[in-house]
């Protein structure tokens, strides 16, 4: 093989490699290129799922403010009827007037069947709107991870799970309310006179939980003001 040939093998071999280089560096930057577009729809997916959940979350913090009940609640957790609700409330509402033996067993009665019903859509309302966080917290960090970003501080990660602890705490005072309602209808029913020692700690007790409630709503409604507003 002469010189001649040999230099020929060579260029044509450089030109292959070349070729084959240039098809690598194509086909990397096709699939850059498919990967990049796929990423970009993902986030814009997840920006759309953030938004969508924003707006659910903003709903039930709304109505658990308000201790209301979405319709999820409302088909779970049933109130006792409303002749029932009319006769716990009227009763209710005369305790510190003074109610006779024969009102009180009615109702210590009513109680059992009307007295937990707000407190307890108040807590399912809060699990909801905790685990609803929840969700919106998993959507972020899927963003953050996309975007390579940390985006929880954009979405206010952190103020939402505040306001949740905050809403829980307001769930739990509630239920010691109603604790503290059924204990003194009972210390009635015992015979004790709401002068009585026992009566008065109870009702010093329900003051300290009302004042603690009290601060509790102030700060989950500052807080709740910035989040709806998104």
């Amino acid at each position: 093989m002469t010189n001649t040939d040999t230099e020929r093998n060579n260029v044509g071999r450089i030109k292959l490699i070349l070729a084959l280089l240039v098809g690598v560096g194509l086909v990397f930057f096709m699939v850059s290129l498919a990967v990049n577009e796929r990423l970009s729809d993902l986030q814009l997916e997840t920006k759309v799922l953030i938004s969508e959940q924003e707006t659910l979350l903003a709903a039930i913090a709304e109505t658990t403010a308000r201790n209301g009940a979405d319709e999820i609640t409302e088909r779970i957790i049933k109130d006792c009827s409303l002749s029932e609700r009319t006769q716990f409330d009227e009763l209710l509402s005369n305790l510190n007037n003074g109610l006779n033996k024969s009102q009180l067993t009615e109702l210590e009665r009513l109680f059992g069947r009307c007295g937990n019903f707000f407190s307890e859509r108040k807590s399912m309302m809060t699990s909801r709107l905790s685990r609803e966080i929840e969700i919106y917290e998993n959507y972020v960090n899927q963003l953050s991870n996309l975007s390579g970003e940390d985006k929880s501080e954009e979405y206010k990660v952190n103020e939402w799970k505040e306001l949740s602890s905050l809403e829980l705490k307001q769930s739990q005072l509630f239920s010691e309310l109603v604790i503290s309602q059924d204990q003194i209808i009972s210390e009635l029913l015992a015979g004790n006179s709401q002068s009585s020692e026992e009566i008065t700690s109870i009702l010093q007790n329900v003051g300290e939980i009302q004042q603690t409630l009290l601060v509790t709503k102030s700060q989950a409604t500052s807080i709740r003001s910035g989040l709806v507003s998104l």
